[in-house]
């Protein structure tokens, strides 16, 4: 397979210099965006510290709620509290679980804030607890790779049955928390929500799986600073496993997930060389992705 050389303009001469060599199969993560504009895009993220591109992430996605916000209010301007909250609710919600979040705090306004900051909140809790976690989904994603806002927040937990009740207790009242639901989950190795009842933000929390992936997932974690001044630190998994992780997702939505493989490109993009090719094939070929893996490669440059 061929290459091809990009040229950037030199900081200096204002000349055409070659910026990398790229394979004919990469493609920009949108369609009104050139190959060279990217590639300098994606050198100033890779250039920040992940505590600055949380901030990034942050804004974007509290700026992505607040416009939310100011909508629905703008839509119903005689509506009352209690109005909007279920109105707000519902643009993120199923109508079950929205009127169960609205009738913690009937007359509460929504209060916006960002979702690092309510990661920080949740993660406390569980190290509070002796919980052991980590972020996954767009989160992890947007840090490792291309940011962007998020709708909600995933993470992964090693939840036993005998921490339930604490947990449960601990989240609330700032989160609506089925306990049932909370020890259904641990019991069969599935999901549970949380939802803060200020914000109406919620999370996914899976249970971690006693399987082979998830475990090295687990394992391969690793902490990483989101906030300076003072330092607040959170847990992550390995680009590799968010990569590998995404790819699962984006099979399971049949290949039909845009969102999903702009967030895959956007971290092997960032990552570039610095990536355990050897760990991606490996997982590739046992989770049966080699071929979507080959094509994720091949269309950021990396193969």
């Amino acid at each position: 397979m061929h290459r091809i050389t990009i040229a950037v303009p030199d900081e200096r001469s204002g000349q055409p210099r070659p910026l990398s060599n790229i394979q004919p199969t990469y493609r920009t993560q949108s369609s009104d965006t050139n190959i060279n504009a990217e590639l300098h895009q994606f050198k100033l993220w890779r250039s920040l510290p992940l505590w600055k591109k949380a901030e990034i992430v942050s804004g974007w996605t509290k700026g992505v709620w607040e416009m939310s916000l100011m909508a629905i209010q703008n839509r119903y301007p005689q509506a009352s509290l209690l109005e909007i909250r279920h109105q707000f609710a519902l643009s993120t919600l199923d109508d079950e679980t929205a009127l169960n979040v609205i009738r913690q705090n009937l007359n509460q306004p929504v209060i916006i804030t960002d979702p690092i900051s309510l990661v920080l909140v949740v993660t406390a809790i569980l190290d509070e607890l002796g919980i052991p976690y980590l972020i996954r989904g767009s989160v992890a994603s947007s840090l490792l790779g291309e940011p962007r806002s998020t709708q909600d927040i995933d993470l992964v937990a090693d939840l036993t049955l005998p921490k339930v009740n604490p947990l449960v207790a601990a989240l609330q009242p700032r989160f609506y928390v089925d306990e049932e639901t909370v020890k259904s989950a641990v019991r069969y190795q599935n999901l549970f929500n949380i939802i803060d009842n200020e914000s109406i933000v919620k999370f996914d929390i899976f249970i971690l799986k006693n399987n082979p992936f998830s475990q090295s997932e687990f394992k391969r974690r690793q902490v990483q600073i989101v906030r300076n001044n003072p330092e607040q630190t959170v847990i992550l998994p390995t680009p590799e496993d968010i990569i590998l992780q995404k790819l699962l997702w984006y099979r399971d939505t049949h290949f039909s997930s845009e969102k999903q493989w702009r967030d895959i490109l956007g971290v092997m993009k960032l990552q570039g060389a610095t990536l355990d090719f050897e760990y991606l094939r490996y997982w590739g070929e046992q989770l049966t992705l080699v071929e979507t893996l080959d094509r994720a490669l091949g269309e950021s440059g990396l193969l």
